[in-house]
């Protein structure tokens, strides 16, 4: 492979498309952001994208590169093999049968690979980011839903059709509310960032005492966990207590993960790690009560994802160069 070659990761969102170009090292040289605009279709979409990797190519730090590869992460079921989206959930026509790879192929002249948008996050953490160095990790990324993905003995595990790493749809809950995928009690349900958003419009419609009122102008709407953390560390007593329900069932599911897989790491990505702070001591505290038979959980690193809202898109362009290496 020569040094003179790039790598383009596209992290494909139902809000927006963020793509990075990166060489080997994983030097990222530039980054874009566009809406993705998914009401207008999927030939609408796709052409956008290859729209936006043809446009890398004028990046001052790249004309006298070559892109090698293209890698696409999506968040949805996907055919890792023949390059196409089986059930994109957060997209209106879901893109059952579209050959995402391929297209994007025949629009940018080189090959193009597809993964899972939190295995590619996964991918990025282990190889450039917090979990560099690390042979046994799992990554659990939550946001608008929960994933997660799992490296073992250094390498990122797909499972026997590449679902390992759902995190989000085990049962922490067994009579809990129910989920979006059908089942009940899934930690999605009840630690993603609607739920925690849910939770906070609940107790203000309750009349609980907090300032999150203020926060939004009394406009439930604009009420996000980005405001809840705010008020938690004002000191707000209703969001501290949000906060901890949330460092409690995501501690519940990293416990599972700690028995039944042992790992050294687990990294948590995805928006909602930007209030870390506020839940990792209860994480930490439902850990040790738990967990008794495996690992000791005061030795298992838990950790925020270091490359942040482009760690996707790392990821894809990673997981394009080693299909390619």
């Amino acid at each position: 492979m020569s040094g003179r070659e790039y790598f383009i990761g596209i992290d494909l969102g139902g809000t927006n498309i963020k793509a990075v170009a990166i060489d080997k090292e994983g030097r990222v040289f530039c980054k874009k952001n566009t809406p993705t605009e998914s009401e207008k279709g999927p030939e609408f979409v796709i052409e956008k994208i290859i729209s936006l990797i043809n446009n890398f190519a004028d990046n001052g730090e790249l004309v006298d590169r070559d892109l090698r590869a293209v890698g696409v992460a999506v968040a949805g079921v996907i055919d890792m093999e023949e390059g196409i989206c089986k059930f994109l959930t957060n997209f209106p026509t879901k893109w059952k049968g579209i050959s995402l790879a391929k297209r994007i192929e025949e629009g940018v002249g080189c090959q193009s690979f597809l993964i899972n948008d939190v295995r590619a996050m996964t991918l990025a953490e282990k190889t450039f980011g917090a979990g560099k160095g690390v042979k046994n990790l799992v990554c659990v990324a939550v946001g608008t839903g929960i994933g997660g993905g799992i490296v073992i003995n250094g390498d990122l595990y797909f499972g026997s059709e590449g679902f390992a790493g759902e995190i989000g749809h085990q049962t922490v809950e067994p009579y809990g509310i129910r989920c979006g995928c059908g089942n009940y009690g899934c930690l999605e349900a009840l630690a993603s960032g609607p739920s925690i958003t849910s939770q906070a419009i609940r107790m203000v419609k309750q009349g609980a005492t907090t300032i999150i009122r203020d926060l939004v102008d009394n406009d439930l709407n604009k009420i996000t966990p980005r405001v809840i953390a705010e008020a938690a560390r004002r000191g707000d007593k209703m969001a501290k207590e949000i906060w901890r329900r949330e460092g409690y069932y995501l501690g519940i599911g990293i416990a599972n993960l700690l028995v039944i897989l042992n790992p050294e790491m687990v990294i948590i990505g995805g928006g909602v790690s930007r209030a870390f702070d506020l839940f990792f001591e209860e994480i930490k505290k439902t850990l040790r009560e738990r967990v008794y038979v495996g690992p000791d959980v005061d030795k298992v690193k838990i950790v925020p994802g270091k490359l942040k809202d482009i760690a996707g898109a790392i990821g894809a362009a990673t997981w394009a160069m080693l299909k390619v290496i």
